[in-house]
Formats: C-alpha cells, sequence, structure tokens
C-alpha cells in the first residue's frame, strides 16, 4: 500500500512539474488614476482698515486624483503555449500534426501509443504508422494497431483447423486466372511443367514436344549459378533519449510539425496525396516493385487495368 502512495506521488510531482514548465511568469506595472483627499494651507491678509494687521491662516481640504503605481506577479502561458478552457497550458503546432499523432510541444508532433514515426521516401515528411507486435504475413500491412490487412493485389485466405487466421495470397487477374500455372504474385502466373506463357493471350499454353525439347536443352546448358551479393545491415539495440526502438531501427520521437510532405510539394505521375502528406499510388495502378529499394515511389498501371483500356479501345 505504502508503495502505491508513492508511486502516485511521484507520478503526480511529475505531472506537476510538466504543468509548470509550459508557464511563465513576469513583473506587470498597473498604472491607475484613483481618488485621493487633500489638505493646503490658505493665507488670508487683514483688511487694510483693521488698525493690528495680522494675516489668517486657513486649512482646507478638498478632494484630487493622482496615479498609482502598483506591481503584480503575473502567471500565464510560454510562448508556443495556449490556455485552454480547463486552464492548462497546450503547446501550439501551427502547421499541424500528421494523423494518429499530437502535438507535444511547439512545433514538434509525437505519434499516439500504437504508432511509430516513419518518413516518406519519397519528400522526407513525418507520418505514423501503426505498430504490429506480431509482424504482419507475406502480401498483408498492418493498417491498425496490431490490425494486418491483405495489400491491394491479394486475397484473403481461409483460417487453418487450429483456427489461426490464413494469409495473403496474390490475385492474377490476367487470362484465364492462371489455368495451368500457379499465380506467383500481383498478376504474374508462374506456368506448370510442360505449359508455356503466351503474352498475345496472356495464359499458359501447352508445349509441343519439341518445344519442350528446346526448352530442356535451354536449360541444361544454363548452368551459371546466380550471382550472389551480401549487403550488411545494421540494426540498433539502443537508442539515444529523443528516439525509439522499432524493428532495429532508432526511430525519432518527436519531430517537426508538418514540415514537408506532398500537401505542400505533391505527388509524382499518377499519384494521389493523403490526409497525413503520404503519396499513394491513384486507382488503376500499383507501386513498382524497384520503388522498395530505390526508397522512390513509382506507380504503374495494372495489367489489369491495360486490358479493359484495350477492350474499350477495340469497342470503339
Amino acid at each position: 500500500m505504502k508503495f502505491i502512495w508513492a508511486l502516485i506521488l511521484v507520478l503526480g510531482s511529475i505531472a506537476a512539474n510538466a504543468e509548470r514548465d509550459n508557464y511563465c511568469e513576469r513583473n506587470e506595472t498597473i498604472r491607475a488614476t484613483v481618488p485621493v483627499t487633500k489638505q493646503r494651507i490658505i493665507v488670508k491678509q487683514p483688511s487694510k482698515w483693521k488698525i493690528w494687521k495680522k494675516t489668517e491662516k486657513i486649512t482646507e481640504i478638498y478632494d484630487s486624483e493622482e496615479e498609482q503605481v502598483t506591481h503584480r506577479l503575473v502567471r500565464e502561458c510560454c510562448p508556443g503555449y495556449l490556455q485552454v478552457e480547463s486552464g492548462l497550458c497546450e503547446p501550439i503546432c501551427s502547421r499541424g500534426c500528421p494523423a494518429h499523432a499530437s502535438c507535444a510541444a511547439p512545433d514538434r508532433c509525437e505519434c499516439i501509443s500504437g504508432y511509430v514515426s516513419a518518413r516518406n521516401h519519397q519528400d522526407g515528411s513525418h507520418y505514423c504508422e501503426p505498430i504490429c507486435e506480431t509482424p504482419c504475413p507475406a502480401g498483408a500491412q498492418c493498417v491498425t494497431p496490431n490490425t494486418c490487412a491483405c495489400r491491394d493485389g491479394y486475397t484473403q485466405l481461409q483460417p487453418t483447423d487450429d483456427g489461426v487466421s490464413g494469409g495473403c495470397a496474390p490475385v492474377c487477374r490476367v487470362g484465364d486466372g492462371c489455368a495451368n500455372g500457379k499465380c506467383i504474385d500481383v498478376d504474374r502466373c508462374a506456368c506448370n511443367s510442360g505449359y508455356r506463357w503466351d503474352k498475345a493471350e496472356e495464359r499458359c499454353i501447352e508445349l509441343s514436344a519439341e518445344s519442350i525439347s528446346e526448352e530442356l536443352e535451354t536449360t541444361e546448358d544454363n548452368t551459371d549459378s546466380p550471382s550472389t551479393s551480401s549487403t550488411a545491415v545494421f540494426t540498433a539495440t539502443h537508442c539515444p533519449d529523443d528516439f525509439v526502438l522499432f524493428r532495429g531501427e532508432c526511430r525519432e520521437k518527436q519531430f517537426d510539425s508538418n514540415d514537408v510532405g506532398c500537401l505542400k510539394s505533391g505527388c509524382g505521375p499518377h499519384q494521389t496525396c493523403l490526409d497525413s502528406g503520404v503519396c499513394q499510388c491513384s486507382d488503376g495502378y500499383v507501386p513498382e516493385e524497384s520503388g522498395e529499394a530505390t526508397g522512390v515511389l513509382s506507380c504503374r498501371r495494372t495489367l489489369l487495368d491495360q486490358n479493359s483500356r484495350a477492350e474499350r479501345s477495340y469497342r470503339r
């Protein structure tokens, strides 16, 4: 019980100190005109007809005004803070914060619980991405804290017998849907043995005996081993006080209020700007695979959209 009370006192002291940090004090000079009562002495000269000439002093009381100067200590919000209805001083982020972030200090944003700061690979702007403690399966992405959803071009698989939710499988909407083959990526088919991909028909067609022989010879001749390259990947284990550790990376705990973003700089071709200041591919377009390696978002038209456009052109 003593430990609980001690913890409450410590937390209360921390909160009080944080609250005081947002307030500033200054001396204020107050000038005011106030009514005062004064007196003055009037010397009255004797009449010239009197033998004994003696002056007479009369005390006169009258009302007047004078300036009064006082000083007082004023406690107010420090620059960069604004007093709200509750009386507390809250920081101001004049340029706003991205979605899932709050203003933590003047023009400094911080992601709320369940989110971590990230940088847009196109313009370097900050945004808050959700945290999924368990990594999402292939073809899925973390959409809200601890919630995964299939990416565009993927479909949800049925849950397994043990009740674990299924993963995400790519969808091939080209041709006959990858009959005689396997969908290995979005709109990408790998034909079964004895079949080859026909670009014109966009499907796997059966090989003739001669084609199979030629393919075997070509395969046997290709004995070169694939080139491999190793790249050192640095994984952080400890971060400075103003950073947080997230999946081996040090992420900024606080960042400038909407420093840059597509809301100001715009997006590339076939891209739209979200309210969070992040670019995404427009409808009918998907990110290029090379963008993940280069860090630059590039969007290409989906094969399904190309086919529909070609069909519309043919019908005209």
